[in-house]
């Protein structure tokens, strides 16, 4: 919850022991509530299901024009080859990146 509040700009939560309860208070934005709205035309990524990773992995592909592989994912993020390969998947998946070749071969690039 804390780094949620801290990626949207608002304060972390205050937690307070009163007597034998606590109490946690979340500050919203205030008159700053329509900064929380998205731009039209801007795309929300963890609104659509992708995590860390899988956001670091396409904007590299897409800010820095790299192309990944399998084994580099692996070694950029110190997952499995089984997250790598669901990760990138997704990533195929929401239309964004395309995966040419097949195998060892197999390389994932920004559309």
């Amino acid at each position: 919850m804390r780094r949620w509040m801290r990626e949207h700009g608002l304060a972390e939560p205050v937690f307070e022991e009163i007597s034998h309860t606590f109490r946690v208070t979340f500050h919203g934005p205030g008159d700053r509530i329509l900064d929380l709205i998205p731009e039209e035309g801007v795309t929300d990524l963890r609104a659509l299901g992708l995590n860390e990773r899988q956001i670091e992995a396409l904007r590299l592909m897409v800010n820095e024009g790299q192309e990944i592989t399998n084994s580099l994912y692996q070694k950029l993020f110190g997952v499995s080859r089984r997250t790598a390969t669901r990760d990138l998947a997704k990533l195929v998946e929401t239309g964004w990146v395309r995966q040419t070749g097949t195998g060892k071969g197999t390389r994932y690039m920004a559309e």
